[in-house]
């Protein structure tokens, strides 16, 4: 269980959260939703840590986040950011596994077994053909799965990643997707994804926030017997009516447009 309790933050004078509060249940897959501006990438930073509201508290499981050392933390949550960092330049391999750099010893680096576990990861993705590659040879897609790797390897509690298939093919989008479904079915995890495409939300998540004007207006769960109706109104108001759903069977269809049944 994830409680945002009277959470307020802003960027130096200008507020961005002012008094959020929301409860989110436990779930395999959660997807934020809000146009661009809206503070899902703030919420983000907030809810790993990297930010400290002005006033609230996060608590995950009863943790107030804020309370949680680096190793604590690191074992609750890890994170996949929306931006690679150009800037580094080491090999695929060392690269996940600084993802266990709170388990490792700082003067010994990653031994045999992290080696051969960050192997068995990509294995799992398969991305297998990037092992004896370098990070900073790779294309924008090919990192995003480096970067889903380590935070694989990492082992923890909460995947926490910020717009991930920003920037990727469609083909690219759905493959990124599938394996995170797959990975997070099989290992029983549970991810928390910033997400702008309604579409791949609702194809991937089993529960939803959706945020407009600096506030969560609700937090929806695909169990909701009427799923369907709420999360149509949703994308609605999130668009303000000119994006629509249309459903046959359980396929999702986004049309362009004012839909007069929601005026």
């Amino acid at each position: 269980m994830i409680r945002i309790d009277d959470l307020s933050f802003a960027y130096h004078g200008s507020k961005v959260f002012d008094g959020l509060s929301f409860s989110l249940e436990d779930q395999s897959v959660t997807a934020i939703l809000g146009l661009n501006g809206e503070g899902k990438t703030t919420f983000i930073k907030l809810l790993l840590g990297l930010l400290k509201p002005n006033k609230g508290s996060i608590l995950i499981d009863g943790q107030n986040i804020d309370a949680l050392n680096d190793q604590e933390r690191s074992r609750l949550l890890s994170y996949v950011p929306q931006e690679n960092d150009d800037s580094i330049v080491m090999s695929v391999s060392d690269f996940i596994c600084m993802g266990g750099i709170n388990r490792q010893d700082p003067f010994r680096g990653p031994d045999e077994n992290d080696r051969k576990k960050a192997l068995d990861i990509l294995k799992e993705l398969d991305a297998l053909q990037l092992s004896g590659r370098r990070l900073e040879t790779l294309s924008h897609g090919q990192r995003r799965l480096i970067y889903l790797a380590r935070a694989i390897f990492q082992d923890s509690r909460i995947m926490v990643l910020d717009e991930p298939v920003s920037s990727l093919d469609l083909v690219r989008q759905y493959g990124f997707l599938s394996l995170l479904n797959e990975y997070t079915q099989k290992e029983n995890r549970r991810v928390i994804m910033s997400i702008h495409d309604p579409s791949l939300a609702y194809e991937y998540a089993d529960a939803f926030v959706f945020f407009k004007n600096l506030k969560s207006y609700d937090v929806l769960y695909r169990n909701d017997p009427s799923f369907k109706e709420r999360f149509s109104d949703d994308v609605s108001m999130l668009y303000e009516n000119r994006i629509r759903c249309e459903y046959i069977g359980d396929h999702l269809y986004l049309k362009y447009g004012s839909d007069k049944r929601l005026q």
